[in-house]
């Protein structure tokens, strides 16, 4: 039942004074965090050019939406909603600039695709593999997501999670989690 008051209570404050208390409450920041999950959602539609670039998107929005909490000052005479929206956009929009930006994660399987089939004794082995990596390059190119493929693309070139992230401009976890949609979508299609 005190939840439910405390509840109420968070409901009738402006984002300012959730802001403000958001550094020492939880339920305050929980609390700005649903008010601004559906600009979020609605954000990461408007720069996605697919579903999984959407998901990459929201988790963007919701790091630069937990940074905004944490870094707003009412003492600027700025409206948290206002705020907390550009540092959405700011964030969606570099994540965007810096996909456009990278090499296709193609373009890797086929430099790896040639090391191996320099090894291969004879022409019908040389053809199979590369039919092999036509495929492969291709099932990857429409599988993964913009930043999946960016981050696979570095991290196959030999970059730890670590370099990846700081070239990417995104967490190490985002790294890890790009890796393992990655594997799990060549994995199904290797099978």
């Amino acid at each position: 039942m005190e939840e439910l008051d405390s509840i109420n209570v968070y409901s009738g404050m402006s984002d300012e004074e959730l802001a403000d208390r958001a550094a020492t409450d939880k339920l305050a920041c929980e609390t700005l965090l649903l008010r601004y999950t559906k600009l979020i959602f609605i954000k990461a539609a408007v720069y996605s050019a697919s579903e999984s670039d959407r998901d990459d998107l929201c988790q963007e929005g919701l790091m630069a939406l937990l940074k905004a909490i944490t870094s707003y000052d009412k003492g600027r005479n700025a409206k948290f909603s206002t705020f907390a929206e550009v540092c959405i956009v700011n964030r969606m929009r570099s994540v965007c600039a810096r996909a456009a930006k990278a090499p296709a994660a193609c373009e890797c399987i086929d430099d790896f695709g040639e090391e191996i089939l320099s090894e291969s004794e004879t022409p019908e082995s040389i053809y199979m593999n590369k039919e092999f990596f036509s495929e492969l390059r291709s099932a990857v190119e429409n599988a993964l997501s913009g930043t999946e493929r960016r981050v696979f693309d570095t991290v196959i070139r030999g970059a730890s999670y670590r370099e990846t992230a700081e070239k990417l401009g995104i967490s190490e976890k985002s790294v890890d989690n790009a890796m393992q949609r990655a594997r799990r979508k060549i994995r199904a299609y290797l099978k």
